[in-house]
């Protein structure tokens, strides 16, 4: 009972599950099944068959996009409370793949039986689109951004990275006092994400630095923004 009450309360806290009533998240936790899984694992690959879609509880998963010449590009990175690989309710294969940034927890929901649930819950089918209508706006979003210099992108991530850490706006006086953040991935991580090499996105740090808009120390991992309105202008050249 203690377990079905902890996957009752991870899906009350995720954003997919979060609005349905008692039944129909009771239904729900018949179906999910816990996963437990090392940092660095494969969770699916692309073009492999589209079996299941997953929730993330605790850890870190991202998901990338592999290309023909080897190259790949990260597209988000999924955080507790969220869901992925929901397109497997309308298509054969996974057209990405993932992978655990640190150890994680899920919840596995098969394919068949998910579509079954939602025959019997309007109110899943519309949770499900307005999760798959979010995804949309941020794939836009990572299209728009690549289409940037890598600086802009750079400047971008940098000042949403400062948003989420630092809990403040990061316009105005609060946001232009000099404040420090971390990384939360590997400067190889991070090129992919931005859509770079890693030496181009060394080269862009390198001439932040010398332009006095941030500073860098803990071996590369703390950033200290210098200049927020100098970022700002960066992020939209």
């Amino acid at each position: 009972m203690a377990e079905d009450s902890v996957i009752r309360d991870d899906l009350r806290a995720s954003v997919l599950f979060g609005d349905l009533d008692d039944e129909s998240l009771d239904q729900l936790a018949a179906i999910a099944r816990p996963v437990g899984i090392g940092a660095e694992t494969t969770v699916f690959a692309q073009g492999d068959p589209a079996t299941a879609f997953y929730l993330l509880a605790e850890g870190r998963v991202k998901v990338f996009k592999l290309f023909r010449d080897g190259r790949t590009a990260t597209i988000r990175h999924v955080v507790p409370g969220e869901t992925f690989g929901e397109s497997v309710l309308f298509h054969d294969t996974y057209p990405s793949s993932t992978e655990t940034m640190d150890g994680c927890r899920l919840y596995r929901f098969d394919t068949g039986a998910f579509r079954a649930l939602m025959l019997e819950h309007p109110g899943l089918s519309l949770g499900l689109l307005g999760a798959m209508a979010r995804l949309m706006l941020m794939l836009n979003r990572r299209v728009e951004e690549l289409l940037l210099p890598v600086p802009a992108r750079l400047a971008r991530y940098l000042l949403e990275l400062a948003e989420e850490q630092l809990d403040a706006p990061v316009a105005g006086s609060v946001g232009d006092v000099p404040r420090v953040i971390k990384l939360p991935t590997s400067k190889r991580e991070l090129a992919a994400r931005i859509g770079t090499v890693p030496e181009t996105l060394s080269r862009t740090f390198a001439r932040q630095k010398r332009a006095n808009v941030i500073r860098m120390s803990g071996g590369g991992e703390l950033i200290e923004i210098l200049d927020f309105a100098a970022l700002r202008r960066l992020a939209q050249q």
